[in-house]
């Protein structure tokens, strides 16, 4: 339970609602690179990442997956669970070795949120619902470059992952260029290419083989130029 607290996902909870959480959570091991959830599998849990890094992607309108957000430690992946009625072509997949915790969505609303569940998805479909088919939609008809995708899994590694240090964010895992291959969809080289020419940009900058620095204001103006 005292793991659980240090998320900052779930550390707004009070300590009852904590200890319930703990109760009811069921935890899984998943290896690196597999797949935790995805719409066609699914069977109806809410995914809580207790550690490692996790990816989400969706399919766009050439049926190609693009990756949508990297999540670290204390992230909770709700939909469609939550809204039933949701058709994302969602996966969930493990970038390292993850920790998850399985959760059923009534437990989590009714039990740990406080909230009567059948009222609270009702909600969710009358203002969330529409908002997030609007999301789904827009996602469809993405076309990230690599540039664009090596950008955002950077910026999403330096929010969940990183520390920060004198305006920097030093990401906390040794991440190579075929890591960093493999969490895009992309090849090493191509990958390898996009890293310098953001180091040229002063962008990021690389400490050793592994250790990549990102200065955020200026990775988020190069992706606008991008």
């Amino acid at each position: 339970m005292e793991s659980l607290a240090t998320l900052e996902g779930l550390a707004r909870l009070p300590l009852r609602r904590l200890h319930v959480l703990a109760d009811r959570i069921v935890v899984r091991l998943f290896e690196r690179h597999s797949v935790i959830y995805e719409e066609s599998h699914s069977k109806g849990y809410i995914y809580v990442l207790l550690s490692g890094i996790a990816r989400l992607t969706c399919l766009n309108r050439k049926g190609e997956r693009v990756l949508l957000e990297v999540l670290g430690p204390g992230n909770i992946v709700a939909i469609p669970p939550l809204l039933i009625d949701a058709r994302t072509h969602l996966r969930f997949g493990a970038f390292t070795d993850c920790r998850i915790g399985l959760l059923n969505p009534k437990t989590l609303v009714q039990d740990i949120v406080g909230l009567p569940f059948s009222n609270f998805r009702h909600a969710l479909a009358l203002t969330s619902g529409r908002w997030w088919q609007l999301l789904v939609r827009h996602s469809a008809f993405m076309e990230q470059s690599l540039k664009e995708r090596v950008i955002l899994a950077l910026l999403d590694l330096g929010a969940e992952v990183g520390v920060q240090h004198r305006g920097k964010k030093t990401l906390s895992i040794d991440m190579t260029h075929q890591d960093l291959a493999d969490l895009v969809m992309g090849s090493r080289a191509k990958v390898s290419t996009c890293l310098r020419q953001l180091v040229a940009q002063n962008a990021i900058t690389q400490e050793g083989r592994t250790r990549i620095v990102i200065v955020p204001e200026k990775l988020q103006a190069t992706a606008g130029r991008s």
